[in-house]
């Protein structure tokens, strides 16, 4: 089983993926409680960038 992070705080965020995802074999995760990602990119693309540099 693969494990994806996912960069959010939101678990309502990561039960939707869950819904997408759980018929491919993979586990999704939260990002760490304590891993505060300020989001400050212009774009959501560069936001995700961010967060994801963080959480890797």
């Amino acid at each position: 089983m693969t494990l994806l992070v996912v960069a959010t705080g939101n678990p309502g965020k990561l039960r939707e993926m869950q819904t997408y995802l759980a018929d491919l074999g993979w586990e999704l995760q939260l990002k760490p409680p304590e891993l505060e990602i300020e989001e400050t990119g212009d774009t959501f693309s560069a936001n995700a960038c961010l967060k994801a540099s963080q959480v890797a």
